[in-house]
């Protein structure tokens, strides 16, 4: 057969020689082709031929039906058509397959975090060693159990807060039921974490500072003026080595663990200067009383040798209580043990020795 752009005399169907009006006997006349000439172009190769209707008459309507469950199982890579209504269900059936695909991706990925951070929070960042840093008087395991940390907890949901919170009042009711006034100094400082499982628990303990004697009883404080501990013993007055406060007006607060309330507020104020500036300067052990009845006439009297030393107001605490020592110290080198010292005018310091008996 010739293609549509040669030239030439087209051939017969059944013309095996290829010359034209030569029959093949035998042949019926659906098999003998009618056309002669170039072949068709643009004819769809599967349809029949239009010199034989009677093939289009006995061909089956489901011809091109591949969509049974036999043509489903053989692998001849042949795709059926089918309708746009078909063709959207099938679409949409494939996205709810890659979307249950996908979901369950997900469910799996936040299984997997889940079961991760469960192995974190339960195997890995668990305490496994407590200290204890600060303390003086008051032992580590004693601070441990009133902090309420034990080894086995999570120390990822360890908190600061609520560790302070159950020191300092566990702290507290342990001074009340045990009387040990050791507890009420007492004082949380931080918590620190160190991963996986270390714990440090940086605490401080209040110092006694002074003490005084107010409706018959002997109360110890701090700088700030917090009770540490009383006693109605009388010889506690020569045992107690701190500075012994005089003149302080109290209106509430003689009580263990709770901070004493003056009159005064200005009172007050200077008793917590006064001792926060002997404290910095280290010369609390050298002070045996300290007089507050007059803000404007503050006076100090030291340990043997015994000096009194008057401070005047409560201004520029801390230049008068250096200048104090800096006398005593001359005066030592000089010889003097007694004798009233003036730091008024830190500055210009004077000395007046006692008059001879």
């Amino acid at each position: 057969m010739q293609g549509p752009n040669q030239q030439g005399p087209g051939r017969r169907a059944g013309d095996p020689s290829g010359v034209p009006g030569v029959p093949d006997d035998g042949l019926k006349d659906w098999q003998r082709n009618t056309w002669f000439g170039p072949a068709p172009t643009n004819s769809n190769p599967f349809e029949e031929p239009e010199d034989a209707p009677e093939l289009l008459e006995d061909r089956s309507e489901n011809l091109n039906d591949r969509s049974n469950s036999f043509w489903d199982n053989q692998a001849t890579g042949y795709q059926p058509r089918v309708s746009g209504q078909q063709e959207t269900r099938t679409r949409g059936k494939s996205r709810q397959r890659q979307g249950g695909i996908s979901l369950r991706a997900v469910w799996t990925l936040l299984l997997l975090i889940a079961v991760a951070a469960a192995i974190l929070h339960f195997g890995v960042f668990r305490i496994r060693e407590i200290r204890v840093t600060g303390n003086r008087n008051i032992s580590a395991a004693d601070v441990i159990r009133l902090s309420g940390i034990r080894k086995g907890q999570s120390i990822l949901t360890l908190s600061e807060k609520e560790t302070e919170r159950r020191l300092t009042g566990d702290a507290s009711a342990e001074a009340a039921k045990t009387g040990n006034y050791n507890y009420y100094t007492l004082q949380f400082r931080y918590l620190e974490k160190e991963l996986p499982g270390t714990v440090t628990i940086a605490v401080k303990e209040r110092e006694a500072c002074c003490w005084l004697i107010w409706c018959g009883i002997l109360y110890v404080m701090d700088k700030n003026g917090m009770v540490l501990y009383e006693t109605e013993e009388s010889a506690m007055r020569d045992r107690v080595k701190l500075v012994e406060v005089k003149g302080m007006d109290i209106r509430a607060g003689a009580q263990v663990g709770q901070t004493m309330v003056l009159t005064s507020a200005v009172q007050e104020q200077l008793f917590r200067d006064l001792f926060t500036e002997m404290k910095v300067l280290g010369c609390t052990e050298l002070i045996a009383e300290a007089d507050l009845s007059n803000p404007y006439s503050i006076l100090l009297t030291t340990r043997d040798p015994v000096f009194t030393v008057s401070l005047g107001d409560s201004s520029v605490i801390h230049a008068k209580l250096r200048s104090m020592l800096l006398v005593r110290e001359k005066l030592l080198e000089m010889g003097k043990t007694n004798g009233s010292i003036s730091v008024v005018n830190p500055e210009a310091p004077s000395y007046s020795p006692d008059s001879p008996q």
